[in-house]
C-alpha cells in the first residue's frame, strides 16, 4: 500500500508544477465601424431665421378699434321706492258715567291725548236702568250680560250714592222716548230694565270719542281705571 501512496504523490507533484498556458480575455470595448464614428460637436450648426408672418390691415384696425370703443356709461340706479306706512286701525269709543264736577278735568285729558271727541250732558225726567245690585261685581256680571245681549248705550253707576251698581240704560227728557228705549231692550232680550219718573235721577257726560288708536285706548283704559263710576267701551262709528 505504501508504494501506492507514493505513486499518487508523485502524479499531484506533477500537475501542480506543470506552467499553465495564458488565456486571452474577450476585448469587451470592441470597436464597431470606428471609421465612421463623428463628434457631434464637429459638425456645422446652420441657424435659420424665419421672419414673423405679416399682421393683416384688417386685423389691425379691428385691434385698433377695440381699443378706442369707449367704455359705456352705466344708467343711474333709481332710486328705492319707500315702503307704504301701515295703516293704523282705529276704533269708535263711548265714555259714559263721567260726573259733571269731572267733565273739564276729563276733556283735558282728552285733549292731551290727541282725541277728537264731542260730549253730551245726559239729564232728564225719565230714566231707563236696571236697579242696583247686591255689589259691583254683580253689576259688572250683568252689564257684560247687556253686551252680550248687543245692548251699547249703557253703564254702571259706581260712585257711592244712593243708586250704586244700579246700571243706567238712558235718560230722557219725554216718557214716549223711555218707553220706546224700554222695548228696544226687550227686543233684545233685557228684562230686569224699568223706567222710573223722578227728579233724583243722576245726570252724568257722555264722550263720543273718533278715531281712536289701539295705543290711546289703551292709555284711556287706565285713566278710566281710576274713575268712579265711568265706563269705557266701543261704539259704532257715525
Amino acid at each position: 500500500m505504501k508504494w501506492f501512496f507514493a505513486l499518487l504523490l508523485a502524479a499531484n507533484l506533477m500537475l501542480w508544477g506543470y506552467p499553465s498556458r495564458p488565456v486571452a480575455a474577450p476585448r469587451l470595448n470592441a470597436e464597431i465601424n470606428a471609421d465612421k464614428v463623428k463628434l457631434i460637436a464637429s459638425l456645422p450648426v446652420q441657424v435659420v431665421n424665419r421672419p414673423a408672418p405679416p399682421i393683416e390691415v384688417h386685423e389691425v384696425a379691428v385691434a385698433s378699434a377695440a381699443i378706442a370703443k369707449p367704455t359705456p356709461t352705466p344708467a343711474p340706479t333709481p332710486p328705492p321706492t319707500p315702503a307704504p306706512k301701515a295703516e293704523i286701525v282705529t276704533a269708535c269709543m263711548r265714555w259714559n258715567g263721567i260726573g259733571q264736577e269731572q267733565t273739564d278735568t276729563m276733556r283735558a285729558r282728552l285733549k292731551a291725548l290727541g282725541i277728537s271727541s264731542t260730549e253730551t250732558v245726559v239729564s232728564g225726567k225719565v230714566w231707563v236702568y236696571i236697579p242696583p245690585q247686591t255689589d259691583i261685581e254683580l253689576a259688572k256680571k250683568k252689564a257684560q250680560q247687556l253686551n252680550d245681549q248687543g245692548v251699547q248705550d249703557y253703564y254702571v253707576i259706581n260712585n257711592g250714592g244712593r243708586w250704586q251698581n244700579a246700571i243706567s240704560l238712558g235718560v230722557f227728557s219725554s216718557r214716549e222716548g223711555a218707553d220706546r228705549r224700554l222695548n228696544e231692550l226687550k227686543e233684545q232680550g233685557v228684562k230686569s230694565a224699568v223706567v222710573r219718573e223722578r227728579d233724583d235721577s243722576p245726570s252724568h257726560v257722555t264722550f263720543a270719542l273718533r278715531k281712536v288708536s289701539a295705543d290711546q285706548q289703551q292709555k284711556l283704559e287706565k285713566l278710566n281705571s281710576q274713575l268712579k263710576g265711568a265706563q269705557l267701551q266701543q261704539s259704532k262709528c257715525s
